[in-house]
């Protein structure tokens, strides 16, 4: 079983459900856990948000306000963990973690947008986490921006404002293009609590493939071919 974090203060649902469904379309079982604050994914994928997890779209979402607290110990065999081939985790506060669900993570991604807000968010997340566990310092992580658009900002500059925290950059920066088409899948996709990624445009399918390579050790031709019968699936 393949576990992946993705940490950072900004709002990445759309992406890791995404990534879900095209690793579920793929054959693989899929865990996306919700540790956001608040509990976000209940407004992305309906449903009873007391249950300590949901199918959606072939793989299952652990919600409930579970968090990381093993919401699976008190269920049958048949969902425990090891049933699963990917483990994804949304991450945004420190409750409830251990250093051990770093230690034992496959990737950690950085998920941010260029807003600053966010970005000093995230440092500050980052901060916390090294004062609480010191003994995560240099950890290794990859960074991932989303919602970027051509700009005097870019991915350089805010890799440079996180210059100091003992942090070791995994791979070079991805970045996933924005645009009115992207935006709008989001919202009917929130809004009607479905997911379809046929109306997401080119260059963000194409960073998507990028990521699902890069994560999941893929051949470039099974992530395209994936995305794809998701797409088909989806419509």
């Amino acid at each position: 079983m393949k576990r992946w974090l993705f940490v950072g203060k900004s709002d990445k649902r759309d992406l890791l459900l995404y990534l879900c469904s095209v690793l579920a379309t793929a054959g693989s079982k899929v865990l996306l856990r919700d540790g956001t604050e608040n509990g976000k994914y209940r407004y992305s994928i309906g449903g009873d948000s007391s249950l300590p997890i949901m199918e959606f779209y072939g793989f299952d979402v652990a919600t409930g306000g579970t968090g990381f607290s093993s919401p699976l110990t008190n269920m049958s065999d048949e969902v425990k963990t090891s049933a699963y081939d990917y483990e994804l985790h949304d991450v945004d506060k420190l409750n409830g973690l251990t250093p051990e669900l770093f230690t034992s993570a496959d990737e950690i991604v950085w998920v941010t947008t260029y807003e600053r807000y966010e970005v000093e968010a995230s440092r500050q997340w980052f901060r916390s986490l090294f004062d609480l566990w010191p003994q995560l310092r240099g950890l290794a992580v990859r960074p991932v921006f989303i919602r970027t658009i051509d700009s005097s900002v870019n991915s350089r500059f805010i890799l440079s404002l996180l210059d100091g925290l003992p942090l070791e950059w995994r791979s070079a920066e991805l970045c996933i293009p924005w645009n009115e088409s992207n935006l709008a899948a989001q919202l009917e996709n929130e809004h009607t609590q479905r997911l379809r990624l046929g109306s997401l445009s080119r260059s963000y399918k194409r960073a998507l493939r990028e990521l699902l390579s890069e994560l999941a050790c893929w051949d470039h031709a099974i992530v395209k071919r994936a995305v794809r019968q998701a797409e088909r699936g989806q419509a």
